[in-house]
């Protein structure tokens, strides 16, 4: 059931990305899996029950997925109504929760945020960026994932509401003047960027940005889904830390030192 501690809004975010955005996707395990690799580098424990909090959650398939192969109590939190009524039940809360109007008991509540492919939807980044740090616990962590490289924007990047893509001297100058101190930054994704430059041409007709949705995101068929999935095990088997990548991911800790035990 979702808490409302805001007003939902209805999305401007095509449709199409929730109906074709589920668990089983190859690029939704491929995502998991270079997170999974990256939580495990900077020695987050995956076994304890962490608090944590998905920022820009959409339907959850995020958290559904992170829940089963970790003990954490995930909340989600977005203002996308109708992406939240999609939402399956978790072990953690689902809430219309808008961060730049916080809630007292929600600051500084939590072991780790998540804020992935959030980021590059925000024109006015840094009240955002700052509103969502606040929700982590002294000693915390902060993860990441936006998509990568400028020169792979396209049709599909404005149908779905990209303002821009990332590099990772562009996303540690977001990071600049926080309180948080960068522990990794990693790309995924290398074999999908000639996929990216291939998609740049086909979409740029789309009739509409469902279409281009659709088009630039759904494989053609279970045939060309299972190579994918293959090429995803295969880069994930050859290169733990692929020179460059479709997509960025960033682990950061918060610099403020954490409560001492039982305040």
């Amino acid at each position: 059931m979702v808490e409302y501690l805001a007003q939902a809004h209805e999305s401007e975010f095509p449709e199409e990305w929730y109906e074709l955005g589920r668990a089983d996707h190859f690029w939704f395990q491929w995502r998991l899996a270079a997170t999974v690799r990256q939580v495990a580098a900077i020695g987050l424990p995956l076994d304890r029950p962490l608090r944590v909090l998905d920022v820009g959650a959409g339907s959850g398939v995020l958290r559904e997925q992170l829940e089963q192969h970790t003990s954490w109590t995930i909340d989600i939190a977005d203002l996308n109504g109708p992406a939240l009524v999609q939402a399956r039940p978790g072990r953690g809360r689902i809430l219309c929760y808008d961060v730049l109007r916080p809630q007292a008991d929600l600051v500084g509540a939590y072991d780790v945020v998540l804020l992935f492919d959030v980021l590059e939807h925000i024109v006015a980044r840094r009240p955002f960026l700052e509103a969502t740090l606040r929700h982590v616990k002294p000693g915390g962590h902060f993860l990441l994932n936006v998509p990568a490289w400028q020169f792979l924007y396209s049709a599909y990047d404005v149908a779905a509401g990209h303002v821009l893509r990332y590099r990772k001297a562009t996303l540690a100058a977001e990071m600049a003047g926080t309180d948080f101190e960068i522990l990794d930054m990693r790309y995924w994704g290398m074999s999908m960027v000639p996929l990216l430059l291939l998609r740049k041409w086909l979409v740029r007709t789309a009739a509409s940005n469902n279409d281009c949705i659709r088009q630039g995101f759904q494989p053609p068929g279970p045939f060309v889904h299972g190579v994918l999935r293959a090429v995803a095990r295969g880069e994930a088997a050859l290169w733990r830390r692929p020179p460059m990548g479709s997509s960025l991911l960033l682990a950061a800790r918060s610099r403020l030192p954490s409560a001492p035990a039982g305040a």
